[in-house]
């Protein structure tokens, strides 16, 4: 029976943690001696996203004999000192061609070389060997696998300060991208305020901390399962529970990095709303964002902010003008701010006005009823259209779909 790679409480353990990959990595130890299995478990456990299981060569079989159940692995490491020719021949016919397979040996012999290069071993490691080594083959396994993998986009929906109005922004066009055929999933990270399944009114599975605290055993496919899925086909999920309890819930940031991952991993579109600014625990979803909209509305409070959230988003994850929205709420022609000077003020190159309708958003909200749904004929609907173009780049489509159509009536 093969047995997951834990932490334990050796004295020799290194504590210095190494920067996460940019995808998380599964792979096999294959060996029959613990003093083989120990260091390279310990050396795993410095990675936040990397998670290795180990076989001997009885249970290796065992596990090869269940093709449909196995999970293949991004890579394995094969121990020198057993029969390694037999194992990668098996690995070969009854799992993939594919899957990268390192050697660590005490021989590096130059026949050694050659049988590996045969068999198509993609590296030999000779004991001792630099760490660093195993680094770099670590990180271009992961590198390989992000190429190879389409991961779905990050929308960030952010308020400048309290009550601008990112929950009901980031909810319509989440629904509106849902509707598009696009997966999509909803993330509220707010445990105290979050809004989501009341605006959605759809009761939530599981939390978002419920998730994240059983996030180390679960892969893209599980993390999928604790995701609630509206009428719309969209998904979600919230952070706040109706539940009574004694203290707020509360996640960590590494946590939330690997779900966003396996997230990314099965669906176009993840859409957060970071309703409450910039706390530690959301740094994952900011560092790795497609999309940044700051949603403010037409007072000098709210873009002093803006102005300050901009400048932090620059200097902490490298943020340019062009990659930041700002998104001017209850946007009304008859105040004094206008959209230029907004624009001026900001430094920003796309600012993109929702008009006030406080009717049809609280009936929205008091109704449960989503604006694109009972509403779309209405202003409000047509420019938050807008921004769901924007995410999902269908605009400049649509655009050249519109200019081929006056072409053919012209013609």
């Amino acid at each position: 029976m093969n047995t997951t790679t834990s932490r334990s409480k050796n004295d020799n353990l290194s504590t210095t943690k190494k920067t996460p990959l940019p995808v998380s990595l599964s792979g096999w130890i294959i060996s029959e001696n613990e003093n083989f299995v120990h260091p390279l478990a310990d050396y795993f456990l410095q990675w936040t996203n990397v998670k290795f299981n180990t076989f001997t060569q009885f249970s290796l079989s065992a596990q090869l004999k269940n093709k449909s159940e196995i999970k293949k692995p991004d890579l394995i490491i094969i121990d020198g000192d057993i029969d390694w020719v037999s194992i990668t021949t098996k690995i070969k016919s009854n799992l993939s061609n594919q899957t990268p397979i390192i050697l660590i040996s005490n021989d590096s012999s130059a026949e050694i070389l050659k049988k590996a290069l045969k068999l198509e071993i993609k590296d030999v490691l000779s004991i001792p060997f630099d760490e660093l080594e195993l680094d770099q083959i670590i990180f271009n396994c992961s590198n390989l696998k992000s190429v190879n993998r389409k991961q779905g986009k990050t929308t960030i929906f952010i308020n400048a300060k309290g009550g601008m109005g990112s929950s009901i922004i980031s909810t319509s066009v989440a629904h509106m991208i849902a509707l598009q055929n696009e997966s999509t999933v909803l993330i509220d990270p707010d445990a105290q305020f979050g809004s989501t399944s009341s605006l959605l009114s759809t009761p939530p599975k599981y939390t978002l901390s419920e998730a994240l605290s059983q996030v180390d055993s679960l892969d893209e496919y599980a993390t999928s399962g604790l995701l609630t899925k509206h009428e719309s086909g969209l998904r979600f999920i919230p952070n706040r529970t109706e539940h009574l309890l004694d203290t707020v819930p509360d996640f960590d940031s590494e946590s939330f990095r690997e779900f966003l991952e396996h997230i990314k991993n099965g669906f176009q579109h993840i859409i957060v709303d970071v309703s409450r600014g910039l706390d530690n625990n959301i740094y994952p979803a900011l560092s790795s964002a497609d999309n940044i909209f700051i949603v403010i509305q037409q007072n000098i409070p709210s873009i002093k902010e803006a102005s300050i959230l901009i400048k932090k988003l620059k200097h902490l994850f490298g943020y340019s003008s062009q990659q930041i929205s700002v998104i001017v709420n209850r946007y009304s022609k008859n105040l004094e701010i206008s959209p230029d000077e907004i624009k001026e003020s900001l430094h920003c190159e796309t600012v993109l006005l929702v008009p006030n309708d406080y009717l049809s958003v609280s009936a929205s909200t008091n109704l449960g009823e989503l604006l694109a749904t009972h509403f779309e004929k209405k202003p409000i609907v047509k420019s938050l259209k807008e921004v769901t173009n924007l995410i999902t780049e269908k605009q400049e489509i649509e655009a050249k779909g519109v200019r081929r159509f006056f072409t053919f009536l012209r013609s």
